[in-house]
């Protein structure tokens, strides 16, 4: 921390949380220099003060700046999808002072693509990027507790297919040979719930026929890196793709089995990025519009967890990263929520036949306190909705007291015996507490030991 005058004006030089600040102070007083010194150290730490000023000024070099970092870490495709958000956001602000994005612009931002029909969850992602760029300047924190998302409506959950919509998938593809490699692609994910850029990333080397197993290198996240058993249907589906590729001549452990096609030239050291022209003429020809071919690792995860599969099975196979993710792609259908609750309501029939002394509900009224005269009755519990029309699936006891125990305490007052409840507000003496010794009795006994 350090104030020094250019020309007649003081500047702070100082550091919070490994981070330099250079500003100025604008003013000639030593003293209102410190005090100000201060204060933009308090505000320094309160994330309200953007970093020294050695960076990027305007948003054109901050975005240039944040791409090229970002090269390294990510993937081209994320890198693809930030520059076509990026693009729509500098479009709007233009070349502008990174100091002139403030949170009174974002909103006008958020209210002009709104205006434009543009979808919420879209202006979200598109000031999710700025908010990225804008962070990796020092210049977010400021504005993050005023930036508020636009809310977005609940996301439709992908589906998962019946056993006969599966049937009718699969027989289409098998119809046509230009429909083989994603034939084979959807019978892959529909028996490992491989994601289609896992399906689409697999090389020679990560299928072992011999063992019977698939090694997942390349996912959308470090932790899905996982190897995978192959049952009968995915062993047959990737033993062709492995085929075609030694029909093509392709036996480097490298090359992609499903690999790049461009103007009929086809490149197995690249993999291949988009089969959405024939998945599209497979699932209208299956008579399922709609559907994507993530659905198909939807489908697995259901079915999987119809079968009563263990979660942390479950997980190593798709590769989820926390319990909420795997009930996001579980759709347990409706039959198999029924055959569960068809399967408790039998489990109590047979207890209920196994049990003695259960009766049929009646409406009898059972006293409230013993040996008091009150108006106040209640009846035993009659399940009217159970299969067995009025029997009792948990048959009630009669009681000869109340249950709280301010009404045993009422009871005792009043006189009445309590036996069988609680020892402490017993009305017999011998089976209630024991009397606390006097100061005479203690006298007494004193005087007693000293006559001996």
């Amino acid at each position: 921390m350090s104030l020094w005058k250019r020309g007649d004006r003081y500047w702070t030089d100082f550091a919070v949380e490994g981070r330099r600040y250079r500003k100025p102070l604008r003013t000639s007083k030593l003293q209102e220099a410190k005090r100000l010194e201060r204060d933009l150290i308090e505000a320094a730490r309160s994330g309200s003060v953007s970093q020294d000023e050695s960076g990027p000024k305007t948003l054109a070099p901050a975005i240039v700046a944040y791409l090229s970092a970002k090269k390294v870490r990510c993937s081209p495709r994320t890198l693809e999808l930030e520059e076509e958000r990026l693009s729509i956001v500098k479009r709007h602000f233009g070349d502008v002072k990174l100091s002139a994005i403030t949170v009174t612009a974002i909103a006008e931002f958020q209210r002009i693509r709104h205006e434009a029909g543009i979808a919420n969850r879209t202006i979200n992602m598109d000031i999710g990027v700025l908010s990225r760029v804008l962070k990796s300047c020092g210049r977010w924190r400021s504005l993050a507790d005023h930036v508020k998302p636009l809310p977005e409506r609940q996301r439709v959950v992908g589906r998962a297919l019946t056993p006969e919509e599966q049937r009718r998938l699969f027989e289409a593809a098998a119809k046509n040979p230009d429909w083989e490699h994603v034939y084979c692609a959807a019978v892959v994910a529909a028996n490992t719930s491989m994601r289609p850029v896992e399906v689409k990333h697999l090389r020679r080397a990560d299928v072992d026929l011999r063992k019977k197993i698939v090694v997942i290198r390349r996912s959308k996240n470090q932790s899905s890196h996982r190897i995978i058993p192959l049952n009968a249907s995915a062993l047959k589906a990737l033993g062709r793709m492995v085929e075609r590729l030694d029909q093509l001549g392709f036996m480097e452990h490298y090359h992609y089995l499903w690999h790049a096609c461009q103007w009929g030239k086809l490149d197995p050291t690249k993999s291949l990025r988009k089969w959405d022209t024939a998945w599209r003429a497979l699932r209208d020809e299956a008579g399922l519009p709609g559907l994507r071919f993530h659905d198909l690792r939807h489908t697995v995860i259901t079915e999987l967890a119809e079968m009563g599969v263990a979660d942390h099975v479950m997980e190593s196979i798709t590769g989820h990263l926390s319990r909420k993710m795997l009930e996001h792609y579980s759709h347990i259908r409706i039959d198999a929520k029924r055959q569960a609750l068809d399967a408790l309501d039998a489990m109590h029939a047979e207890e209920q036949a196994a049990r003695p002394g259960v009766v049929e509900a009646v409406a009898e009224p059972l006293p409230i306190a013993v040996g008091a005269a009150t108006s106040q009755t209640t009846s035993r519990s009659v399940w009217l909705g159970s299969v067995d029309r009025g029997k009792l699936l948990i048959p009630l006891p009669r009681r000869d007291v109340r249950v709280v125990e301010g009404a045993r305490l009422e009871s005792v007052c009043r006189g009445n015996s309590t036996e069988g409840s609680n020892p402490s507000l017993s009305a017999n003496p011998s089976q209630g507490r024991k009397r606390l010794p006097t100061r005479t009795d203690l006298v007494q006994t004193g005087n007693e030991r000293r006559s001996r």
